[in-house]
């Protein structure tokens, strides 16, 4: 299937260009996030799209040192839920955070669609985005997504460069997958 090649060229490329990302682009890769499915519906993702210079770099402040390249972003979309918004059911089984990361991955594919370079990234202190952000205290920045052009990977170091070039590593499917019933093979070994 086609959409396959997408998912296959999706990556967390490093190398950016700083060149500004057009509007309609910017907004179509939002469009296809608002498109992913949620539990009834409730469709509990909000992104705030930053291009805006001085927020920008507000934000970029928030960012931990691994997470260098990203400063040339020409613009970083923040994902933000609330448990309450969405299905809390028993178990613990919270969808809001589930349907954000369907959100996430739409978003994704259609950036990778586009000819970008999309990353999510972990590493950043969440309550300063969130201030750069003025985004209310209780809310979850769950993830920030790094965007931009392919640019020059010179400007990374030296195991960031190697990453760009490295070949795609991916769990077995015999590790991550089991045919109609949990499997013990599918349990990851200890950590520590």
């Amino acid at each position: 299937m086609k959409i396959l090649g997408v998912i296959e060229k999706r990556r967390a490329y490093r190398a950016l260009s700083e060149t500004p990302l057009e509007t309609e682009t910017l907004e179509r890769i939002v469009e296809a996030a608002t498109l992913a499915p949620s539990c009834a519906n409730n469709q509990p993702w909000r992104i705030v799209m930053v291009t805006a210079p001085d927020r920008l770099e507000a934000l970029k402040t928030a960012l931990t040192p691994g997470n260098y390249w990203a400063k040339k972003a020409p613009a970083i979309a923040a994902f933000v839920t609330d448990l309450s918004w969405d299905a809390r059911l028993e178990g613990g089984r919270d969808y809001a955070l589930f349907d954000l990361g369907q959100a996430a991955m739409a978003f994704q594919l259609q950036a990778v669609e586009e000819g970008l370079f999309v990353h999510p990234i972990a590493g950043f202190d969440q309550a300063a985005a969130k201030r750069a952000l003025d985004i209310p205290e209780g809310l979850i920045l769950e993830t920030l997504i790094i965007l931009g052009h392919p640019g020059d990977a010179s400007g990374l170091s030296e195991k960031h460069q190697a990453a760009e070039r490295s070949p795609r590593d991916r769990k077995p499917l015999a590790t991550v997958s089991a045919n109609d019933a949990w499997d013990e093979a599918l349990r990851p070994p200890a950590k520590g």
